[in-house]
């Protein structure tokens, strides 16, 4: 298994290098902020401060994530390598590959995606994304993301998203809005998910999030998430629970190259299992 994943990843990486060959202008950690845990539900999660405009940079992103359950529901384990561009004219393009593994099934999961502007100021943008796994035995067979987000000024920002995920029995559509406003060092944000599996009817869950940030491009924040969503339990098999979370990120660079990123978490998926999360990953900026 070791040497199958070491194979894999190293796969994913060379699918991914013509992101950073290509790229003639420049990239967040929009779509999949952990795409080895939750690649379809944590889309544009920021956990940095945006960037300063007509800046550009290459970051490159290797990590690793444990997730620990309860009722004798065998471990989690996920590899993951991520690529963000951002072009000087505000565009980013991004991408990630995954190794994913979950309830006693292994997955590879691939996404790339853009965030462009839609103006000369840069109030309103656009982000499309594309994923999907060969095998899909957990993760979704294809998935695709459309969001606009709209500067409202003095700080807030507001976006509206569709998400459509097919698995292997059945499909799932989510829709994404959120509000969130920067002010002095400080992020909150809100975010609600109206999820509708086919067959099952439409169920919601708010999240709820807070960042600090600190010295050039480092920041932790908070979460805590409640409600509805659906659950994908491998074999084509989805079920609709009650959810309740709480996390902590953060993200800090050692220097102007070299730095780190980290997720904590706790999550209880209705009545079936509670799940603790740790994941770690490096960062290399060029």
């Amino acid at each position: 298994m070791k040497n199958y994943g070491l194979r894999t990843l190293g796969v994913c990486w060379l699918l991914l290098l013509p992101l950073h060959a290509a790229a003639q202008t420049t990239s967040s950690q929009p779509a999949e902020a952990r795409p080895a845990a939750t690649p379809e539900l944590e889309s544009k999660a920021k956990t940095t401060a945006p960037a300063k405009p007509g800046s550009s940079e290459l970051v490159v992103e290797l990590g690793a994530s444990y997730d620990a359950l309860s009722s004798g529901n065998a471990d989690w384990q996920s590899y993951f390598l991520g690529i963000s561009r951002k072009f000087t004219s505000g565009q980013t393009l991004y991408g990630s590959a995954s190794i994913v593994r979950r309830f006693d099934l292994t997955d590879q999961y691939l996404m790339i995606g853009l965030v462009q502007p839609l103006d000369e100021s840069r109030r309103w943008s656009a982000t499309f994304e594309a994923a999907g796994s060969p095998r899909h035995q957990v993760l979704p067979q294809v998935s695709f993301y459309g969001q606009l987000e709209r500067n409202l000024g003095a700080g807030w920002l507001a976006h509206a998203g569709l998400r459509h995920s097919r698995y292997s029995a059945d499909n799932v559509n989510i829709g994404v809005f959120g509000v969130e406003r920067y002010f002095s060092k400080y992020r909150a944000a809100y975010t609600l998910y109206l999820s509708h599996l086919e067959g099952a009817g439409t169920s919601g869950s708010h999240a709820f999030q807070g960042n600090y940030y600190y010295g050039e491009r480092n920041s932790v924040g908070a979460g805590v998430a409640f409600g509805e969503e659906v659950e994908s339990l491998g074999g084509g098999n989805l079920l609709r629970t009650e959810v309740r979370s709480l996390s902590l990120n953060g993200r800090h660079w050692i220097d102007q190259k070299w730095g780190f990123s980290y997720v904590a978490g706790w999550h209880r998926q209705g009545t079936l299992y509670t799940r603790s999360t740790a994941q770690i990953a490096l960062l290399r900026r060029f």
